[in-house]
């Protein structure tokens, strides 16, 4: 069974945040499609990659480390979004 979580992040949200942050900074259209599309195909390429031991464990920390920080990155400019929206 394909896990669908890097990091303890699942892969949706995380390609959802990362599109949405790209909005942010002009990505519209088309774009924002073939970005879902690339997105997706790395991550569970990666995630079924990694569960057939094709990635080595060395790698595997730097991924995990990357994916969090991006998770942690997104939370972030959630919650300054929704404190600049309800005035805090």
């Amino acid at each position: 069974m394909l896990d669908l979580a890097i990091a303890g992040v699942t892969v949706g949200a995380l390609i959802f945040g990362i599109v949405e942050a790209a909005k942010e900074f002009g990505v519209s259209g088309q774009g924002s499609r073939i970005m879902v599309l690339v997105l997706g195909c790395l991550f569970v390429g990666y995630g079924y990659a990694s569960g057939q031991g094709v990635i080595p464990d060395a790698a595997k920390v730097w991924v995990d480390l990357v994916v969090t920080a991006v998770a942690g990155g997104l939370a972030a400019m959630g919650y300054y979004d929704h404190n600049k929206r309800n005035g805090a």
